[in-house]
């Protein structure tokens, strides 16, 4: 009786095991070398969120792996074409991902935070296994908490998937997408099973900007950097001294050092810092950009700077005077306290005089509740 007890165990072991494993990606041979992408060049987005799909129909073969193995790959040789002097912000999404079939659920795995090639493939790595339903239209939604409607500037979404979710609740999410962000939104569906292109292109069509690809036709290293120059790229015909990806008859800050992020006149600003009303506190969300500041200081060390606060139309001009400079403060001391010497910084208030966008709406008032930063000639 005990003998077969034991060998009823041993047999329930092995099938569970046996299960485990027809639902773990296999690791993909990635001798892959990407293609350098050299400038001059502008960017189209400001913002990119993978979404990943790793629910259960992601377990089936394609070319001797799991559908999960080939698009955990594809995400990470976009990661390592894009090139390194984009200013851009990234975030991984999953849908599925769970050990229960039934499961409906999307998950952030990584950011949305400034660009890290090595922090996303860490992302990618960490999904190792696939369950649950087809929850894309959740994953869409999730965009919507990720990057709120007042975030600056474009937001590319790059989802890759075999095809099998939900139609009607797809389409309707991307419909809330483009409605919520307008023309700053894209979408780009990378597939795995040709069958559903057509479903995706209707995707595209719904969201108005973007393309469909199967995943087989930029795979290698040169369709990669086609994609990733398509996606991510625009070429430069025309002189850019300072190399900000803003061209020298539209840049009027034309001495920016480089690594810095600019405004589209040109102008260093602090990336994606917009201040809530009548506020100068940095939140914790600020502070990976106010670092990449003081990167570019540390790497420069005879460069002097203003820190230029600004606000939006809402009380009075005395008030915002107030305001805008008590918000260059706040970064200036963030600075300090970082190690950079106050000898090289002054602190400015403008109010609401230097506006970069209308003050009609409350995206506008938001987009001019911000800091930017000024190199100064010594």
């Amino acid at each position: 009786m005990a003998l077969k007890k034991f060998l009823l165990f041993f047999l329930l072991l092995c099938v569970c095991f046996i299960g485990c494993q027809a639902h773990t990606p296999k690791s993909l041979d990635d001798s892959f070398e990407p293609v350098n992408i050299k400038g001059p060049f502008t960017q189209r987005t400001d913002h990119v969120i993978f979404i990943l799909d790793a629910s259960q129909s992601m377990a089936t073969d394609m070319h001797g792996n799991n559908k999960l193995a080939h698009a955990r790959s594809i995400i990470r040789r976009i990661n390592l074409t894009m090139p390194a002097t984009m200013h851009i912000n990234s975030a991984l999404r999953t849908f599925g991902h769970t050990r229960r079939s039934t499961e409906y659920r999307s998950d952030l795995i990584y950011g949305p935070s400034p660009h890290n090639k090595q922090a996303l493939n860490e992302a990618i790595d960490s999904i190792q296994y696939v369950g649950g339903m087809s929850a894309l239209d959740l994953a869409l939604n999730g965009v919507m908490k990720d990057y709120h409607r007042n975030a600056s500037g474009h937001i590319s979404v790059i989802v890759v998937t075999d095809g099998e979710v939900n139609h009607s609740k797809s389409i309707e999410v991307v419909s809330k997408l483009k409605n919520h962000y307008g023309r700053r939104f894209s979408l780009y569906p990378i597939v795995l099973d040709s069958k559903h292109k057509e479903f995706m292109k209707k995707l595209v069509q719904e969201a108005g900007q973007g393309f469909v690809k199967h995943v087989d036709n930029i795979y290698s290293p040169d369709n990669m950097a086609t994609y990733v120059n398509r996606v991510f790229l625009s070429r430069v015909r025309h002189q850019d001294k300072d190399g900000d990806g803003i061209i020298d008859d539209k840049d009027i800050c034309p001495d920016t050092p480089a690594g810095a992020r600019v405004t589209i006149n040109g102008c260093w600003i602090l990336g994606n810092i917009h201040f809530p009303s009548d506020s100068w506190e940095l939140k914790e969300k600020m502070k990976p950009y106010l670092d990449e500041v003081v990167a570019i200081l540390k790497n420069n060390p005879k460069l002097w700077m203003e820190i230029q606060g600004h606000t939006d139309s809402t009380g009075t001009a005395s008030h915002n005077y107030t305001l805008s400079r008590n918000r260059a403060m706040a970064v200036m001391n963030y600075l300090i306290a970082k190690g950079i010497s106050a000898d090289r910084l002054t602190a400015t208030g403008y109010g609401e005089t230097k506006p970069i966008s209308k003050n009609d709406s409350e995206e506008g008032k938001s987009l001019n509740r911000r800091v930017e930063l000024s190199p100064i000639k010594r």
